[in-house]
Order: structure tokens, then sequence, then C-alpha cells
């Protein structure tokens, strides 16, 4: 419970101190990274995050791309790139989530609107022409495995319009409790997640890849990464978000 407590406070006091910054007249943008990277810094370890980390992740702008598991996923590669993140639009109604999500400029997509996807795909162009980094899991929802869903295409269009190189990033966790799937919902799940001694597991930078084919590409690498932690039993298709 106590860590339920961390998480709310550091984040309520995070957020009213973006608004102050901007009140004194600092941009958005660079306020809502000051409490990204504050935040950052030490609420991960509180809430027992302990991941492994093996790669190097990539220094320039990039898209990032990663096997999603859970909403701790952007958690744990945020903790070692500097990105901004594209989320589904529901998580927009998530106590404090959805807010602290807002203010360090996540790009949030409808995924069963056509016209928010593309307006999504936009804005990741667009973010990655002006330098910055983009965070996306493009299997569209949650799975627990083994192995990826299928990945959609249109951010990786984006990274070779743009003219960026793909980086894929392994995500496993040592827990089959974390992961967020089925009927699940946040509070009942974020309670038993946090409830946990410790939350372990390794994120695995890939190398940074180019062309236009990059879409299958970073797919059958994370794949073959979480293949070698045995977490992808060839006879069986991932279980997912319902």
């Amino acid at each position: 419970m106590w860590r339920f407590f961390y998480f709310a406070f550091s984040t309520t006091f995070g957020i009213a101190g973006f608004f102050w910054a901007v009140l004194r007249g600092d941009q958005r943008e660079a306020a809502g990274k000051r409490f990204r990277t504050k935040w950052l810094s030490h609420v991960p370890y509180r809430l027992g995050l302990r991941m492994e980390m093996e790669g190097i992740p990539h220094p320039g702008p990039c898209l990032y791309v990663g096997n999603h598991i859970t909403y701790i996923d952007p958690i744990v590669v945020l903790m070692h790139v500097d990105a901004k993140v594209v989320a589904k639009a529901e998580i927009t109604s998530w106590p404090l989530v959805g807010f602290g999500a807002s203010m360090v400029g996540t790009i949030f997509v409808k995924r069963e609107q056509k016209s928010s996807r593309e307006e999504a795909a936009r804005s990741i162009r667009e973010a990655l022409e002006s330098q910055d980094s983009i965070l996306v899991f493009p299997e569209g929802t949650t799975s627990a495995g083994p192995g990826t869903l299928p990945f959609r295409p249109r951010s990786f269009d984006a990274a070779f319009l743009a003219g960026v190189p793909v980086q894929p990033i392994a995500i496993s966790y040592d827990s089959p409790v974390v992961a967020y799937i089925g009927d699940d919902t946040f509070i009942p799940h974020f309670f038993r997640l946090f409830r946990m001694k410790l939350i372990a597991g390794k994120v695995v930078f890939g190398p940074p890849m180019y062309g236009e084919d990059t879409c299958e590409q970073a797919r059958n690498w994370i794949e073959d990464e979480l293949m070698k932690n045995e977490l992808k039993p060839e006879l069986h298709e991932p279980t997912q978000k319902a």
C-alpha cells in the first residue's frame, strides 16, 4: 500500500511543479521533460522495478519499438532513453497516469479510428523530423506472449520518411503477474502488481535498423531475443489484452 501512496504523492507533487513552472513562464514541453526526468529518477526504484539492461540505446533521433506486456513497459524503457511515447487514448482516463502522460508530450491514438491512427502517424513523423525520438509499441495492445502479435507498420513508415533509424527493444519480466491482459482493469492490477516485493526482468536494446522493411525486421529480432530467454515456445499463440 505504501507504494501506491508514494506513486500518488510523487506524481501529484510533480504535476503541481509542472503547473508552477508553466505559470512562471517556462515552456510546457521543457517543464514536462523536467517532470519526467525527475519522476523517473526515483519513482520506479521505489515501486520495486529492478530491470537488467543490455545493449546500447541509439544516441540520436530514433523510433524505439518494443513488445508490449504491461503499462509499465514505457517506464522501463524511458529509464534509459529520452523519447515521446505513443499510447492508446483510453489511458487519459486513468487516475494520475493519464494526466501525467499528457503533460510529458504523449501522442495518444484511438486505434479503432482510422483518422486518429493517421493523425498519430503524422505526429510521429513531425516529431522525428524535429529531432525528437519516439517510443511505440506496434502490436497495438498488450500480450503475455509467448512471442509477439503482428506489428502495425505506420510508425515504421514514418521513421523511413523522416530518415531516422528504428531500434527494436525486447522486454521481459520474471513473473507472469506483470502482464496486463484479458479482463484486467488498471486499479486492481496496479495493487496486485505493486504488492510484489520486486518487479524484475530485462530490457534489451537491439541494433539500429534502416530502410523500408524495418517492421518485420524489428519484430523478428524481438522474437529471436525473447526466444533466447525461453519466453517464446513455437507452438503457442500470444495471449493478448481483450
